[in-house]
């Protein structure tokens, strides 16, 4: 038992001083392309729902930002991830596309224009013209959908 306990703690030591673990506390690593080995951070906030300006706030806060979901595959990584877990089923996410700026014109918050339709957005989202100008991520499927502005849902922050 303690060479078991030994060879464990090796291991995760070993982890750590090849990279394997590079984000911070709080935040998970998924590796959305398989040719890039570096991981993209994720913190998901479920301690409060915000408006998407104070879930934008909350996040750079932390030294983050709200998701920005077009890097190779963390869409359908970050969608499978909250399918996988049951209680945030019947939930929402703000993540980092607005069109409040120029409307109808979807923009991450780094300023990149957002892909339109599928596979990403639900079909005939979004649709809240000036009522709704922030993307989530809706229950219960997950897609990319125009919220109402004063909503207040959970979010995803990104590294």
């Amino acid at each position: 038992m303690r060479n078991f306990l030994a060879l464990t703690l090796l291991s995760v030591l070993l982890g750590f001083a090849n990279g394997q673990h590079l984000c911070p506390p709080l935040f998970i690593e998924f590796f959305p392309d398989p040719a890039v080995p570096m991981p993209v951070c994720i913190h998901f906030t479920m301690d409060a729902k915000r408006d998407w300006h104070a879930a934008k706030d909350y996040c750079e806060a932390q030294g983050s930002s709200l998701a920005i979901l077009d890097v190779g595959n963390l869409y359908y990584e970050i969608r499978d991830y909250i399918l996988g877990n049951p209680a945030w089923l019947d939930e929402g996410f703000y993540i980092g596309c607005t069109d409040e700026i120029h409307e109808g014109s979807w923009r991450w918050t780094d300023g990149s224009p957002v892909s339109m339709g599928l596979p990403h957005w639900y079909p005939g989202q979004p649709d809240g013209g000036l009522r709704e100008n922030y993307c989530c991520l809706y229950y219960d499927d997950f897609m990319y959908n125009s919220c109402r502005n004063e909503e207040k849902l959970f979010a995803i922050c990104m590294l």
